[in-house]
């Protein structure tokens, strides 16, 4: 494999902070290899401050060898703001989680989270169509996997976030663009949810609190957790714990990992 990394080889990478726990470049370079396509791509893990980012950013229109790139957390809103286009699912999201770099050196980013979701939902069996769901977050991916469950169908979306206003905000986002959908952020005593997804970081580090009450998750039917690693989160365990169906953050990642590639040129 080492011997495939020539001269010639087209750099990708997985930008967050921290990197250290990203599944993305093992399951990224793994599908290339069964491709063929590693060595004319190789994937790298980036680690990059928010404060770095910008400049971060404007020295990757210069690396001409530079395919694109996965972003992640936290750098999924800002990197809307620094790109030079944007694909009309990044446009609606408000947020990027794949750039890529043109010949001429211009930036396009786009957004896949939300199909990612969806595609690792139904794939397992799960229906989004009709279903009431409570989402929790209102960032990046939290934006994403909104419109997607909008855009397919559910019955209602109650958005919650550790900060009110930022949870208002996306439900006014998402009930501008699908103005019959039921969307709400408060929940009621009697609320019962067939999914309630976790999409913020909560759960990444051992001492972090559950991002779902445990008598919330009482009301519902399926625990679904973005969080990649670990990925059995402590959320997912209580969720056992209860007797309740899970899904993990993985199969959102392996989901969208063939539309991330193709996006960046390593089909």
């Amino acid at each position: 494999m080492l011997a495939s990394i020539t001269g010639n080889t087209k750099i990708l990478g997985v930008i967050a902070d921290p990197v250290s726990q990203a599944k993305t470049p093992a399951m990224a370079n793994t599908l290339l290899d069964e491709r063929g396509g590693l060595g004319d791509f190789v994937m790298l893990p980036m680690q990059v401050s928010a404060e770095d980012f910008p400049a971060f950013i404007t020295g990757l229109r210069a690396l001409k060898n530079f395919g694109g790139a996965v972003v992640s957390m936290p750098h999924k809103i800002a990197t809307a703001n620094l790109v030079d286009e944007l694909t009309s699912e990044a446009r609606l999201v408000g947020a990027v989680n794949v750039i890529r770099r043109n010949g001429d050196g211009r930036l396009i980013g786009t957004m896949l989270d939300g199909e990612g979701f969806i595609s690792g939902l139904v794939a397992a069996g799960n229906r989004v169509k009709g279903a009431h769901i409570l989402l929790v977050g209102a960032g990046g991916a939290a934006a994403a996997i909104a419109f997607a469950l909008a855009k397919y169908g559910c019955a209602s979306l109650c958005i919650q976030n550790r900060t009110p206003d930022r949870a208002s905000a996306l439900s006014e986002r998402v009930r501008h663009a699908y103005p019959h959908l039921e969307v709400t952020t408060a929940i009621q005593a009697t609320s019962h949810y067939d999914i309630a997804i976790n999409c913020t970081s909560l759960g990444m580090k051992p001492d972090d609190e559950l991002p779902i009450s445990k008598s919330l998750i009482g009301c519902c039917d399926l625990i679904a957790d973005c969080v990649i690693a670990p990925e059995m989160t402590k959320l997912l365990q209580e969720a056992v714990n209860q007797g309740k169906a899970i899904q993990t953050g993985v199969p959102m990642l392996a989901a969208q990992m063939s539309l991330m590639l193709a996006f960046m040129g390593a089909e």
